[in-house]
């Protein structure tokens, strides 16, 4: 008979033996501003925007900014960084699940990384392999810092802390492979034009709403 004993796949976290979750204060304060901000702006703007008969369109985008946004906030509830005996499984906030063997991780780096202010700093982990060749990036301002620490005990690998700080732009540099797809200047520039278009829109909307009064 064929070995029936069932097998955990890497999104299973019950088997983890470590498990990391977003910061509970950015889980918290991410659901608040969506809460106590960005959904009294909406109802504003179609509210507004009822009286020059473009409050269905307006409608119809808000609503479709709304299902992004709660997309997202629904993948910040729901990412993980999972250790199992053989795997590593990382679900971002922001980007795919990728699952890299275990044994891959040799050496782990600690990185201090800043960003435009220097009095913002937070520590990441770049794990290695037996190659020196960067695997993936645990970010301590998403994970936590004691998140960051409770990984590097579980891989239990040489561990090396990196002195001073680094830049973004110097820690892209270094591992160009770590850098995500809305880091890159064309997702900057695309994310940007497309809210600046957004929200031209939504005033547009709203200025013809004031003037037809």
């Amino acid at each position: 008979m064929g070995d029936t004993t069932a097998r955990a796949t890497p999104l299973d976290t019950s088997t983890a033996e470590e498990l990391v979750r977003p910061r509970a204060a950015l889980v918290r304060s991410t659901g608040l501003s969506i809460g106590f901000s960005a959904l009294p702006i909406a109802v504003a703007v179609v509210w507004s925007a009822v009286p020059t008969g473009l409050g269905a369109v307006v409608a119809v985008v808000v609503l479709l900014l709304a299902a992004v946004v709660a997309a997202a906030y629904l993948r910040l509830r729901t990412a993980f960084v999972a250790v199992h005996q053989d795997s590593v499984t990382i679900r971002g906030v922001l980007t795919g699940t990728r699952t890299v063997a275990r044994s891959r991780v040799h050496d782990v780096l600690l990185v201090t990384r800043h960003g435009a202010s220097a009095d913002r700093a937070s520590r990441d982990l770049v794990a290695l392999d037996p190659a020196g060749e960067a695997l993936f990036r645990v970010r301590g301002d998403v994970w936590g810092d004691d998140g960051v620490e409770r990984l590097v005990d579980r891989f239990d690998v040489r561990t090396e802390r990196l002195p001073g700080t680094m830049s973004a732009r110097e820690f892209s540099r270094r591992w160009p492979r770590l850098r995500q797809w809305y880091e890159r200047p064309a997702a900057v520039v695309v994310v940007g034009g497309a809210a600046v278009l957004t929200v031209g829109g939504l005033l547009v909307a709203e200025t013809v709403g004031l003037v037809r009064k």
